[in-house]
């Protein structure tokens, strides 16, 4: 089975492409915006908020997809 943290990860990237994209070109916001979406979506899977070791991961796992060319 497949670590969660990267499922979410690719689940988001793939939700919000824009926000994706925005990320790999450095738009305002857009990594803000795309990191806030996985936080909310790691804590409705744990049913807890995050720890920051587990935030931390999300945002790294997060940060790779994101630069991911389409």
């Amino acid at each position: 089975m497949d670590d969660p943290i990267e499922e979410i990860a690719r689940r988001i990237v793939r939700d919000w492409p824009d926000l994706a994209l925005g990320t790999r070109t450095a738009r305002p916001k857009a990594w803000g915006a795309l990191a806030a979406h996985g936080v909310t979506a790691l804590r409705q899977h744990l049913g807890r908020t995050p720890s920051d070791t587990e935030r931390r991961a999300l945002w790294a796992a997060l940060w790779r997809e994101a630069q991911r060319p389409p």
